[in-house]
């Protein structure tokens, strides 16, 4: 799947590409943007950020300048478009903001627009004519476009490099909240790594002891693995519920 994804998102920059080589203008869908043509900027551009020990790095899908010599920077989407409710929009503004730094700082132009361009199939309204679909050779696929203009705010781009910097320089990850279900089995493995640490900091700890204080501390260690792992297996088949109806027992599957 991701990479039918890519491909369509390759498919669908050619497509604008090939109709601007061929009409000299934007596609219909694309002209509330006011692009007057591609412009050519590097395929992977980066920027030194010393201030917060970062590198920031980005790959955008097209860059065009406008009718008024301004930049339009566009990251294509093969997706249902969800507008504001998006889960993932905060995500692509920040990841458009990042887009509209880079260009600015390889001067490639002033970035006045960013706008995610979404390609959503339209099969669902083909739901009740159903043949309508199939052609000689196999399937119509009917898409239409939506197009999400994006404020840039690199003021906003700026504290999120700095909240991000705050959040790695961290020496345990921040609070979960309550909702989220994937925070528990990070914490698990998080929770693997710090053990490992510790084991070598055991073994080097150990080097100089005695035969008498090594076998008491090892069976004392071998004791506290065990309550280990009963607290952990328990914590799993607790996780595993989630997974059964409410009416079955974690036990009696069948």
């Amino acid at each position: 799947m991701p990479a039918i994804m890519f491909n369509m998102d390759k498919f669908e920059k050619l497509l604008v590409e090939d109709h601007f080589a061929a009409k000299g203008t934007a596609p219909d869908w694309l002209k509330e943007l006011e692009l007057a043509k591609p412009v050519d900027f590097p395929a992977k551009m980066t920027e030194d950020i010393p201030e917060y020990g970062l590198t920031l790095v980005g790959m955008p899908d097209a860059v065009f300048e406008m009718e008024d010599g301004n930049i339009c920077v566009v990251d294509y989407k093969t997706a249902g478009y969800k507008g504001d409710d998006d889960p993932f929009m905060g995500s692509y503004q920040a990841q458009l903001w990042g887009y509209a730094r880079l260009l600015q700082h390889h001067d490639i132009g002033r970035v006045r627009k960013a706008a995610l361009v979404y390609f959503e199939n339209d099969l669902a309204d083909f739901e009740d004519d159903s043949d309508d679909l199939f052609t000689k050779d196999g399937l119509f696929v009917p898409f239409s476009v939506k197009i999400h203009e994006v404020d840039i705010d690199l003021r906003a781009l700026d504290k999120l490099m700095k909240d991000f910097r705050a959040y790695a320089d961290m020496a345990a990850p921040p609070r979960s909240r309550e909702a989220c279900k994937t925070c528990p089995r990070l914490k698990h493995l998080l929770d693997i790594g710090f053990k490992q640490f510790n084991s070598l900091k055991v073994v080097k700890d150990l080097e100089n002891k005695d035969t008498a204080t090594l076998n008491f501390i090892l069976r004392q260690r071998a004791a506290d693995q065990r309550q280990d792992r009963v607290r952990e297996s328990l914590g799993w088949e607790d996780d595993m519920t989630d997974f059964v109806p409410a009416t079955q027992s974690a036990f009696n599957l069948q």
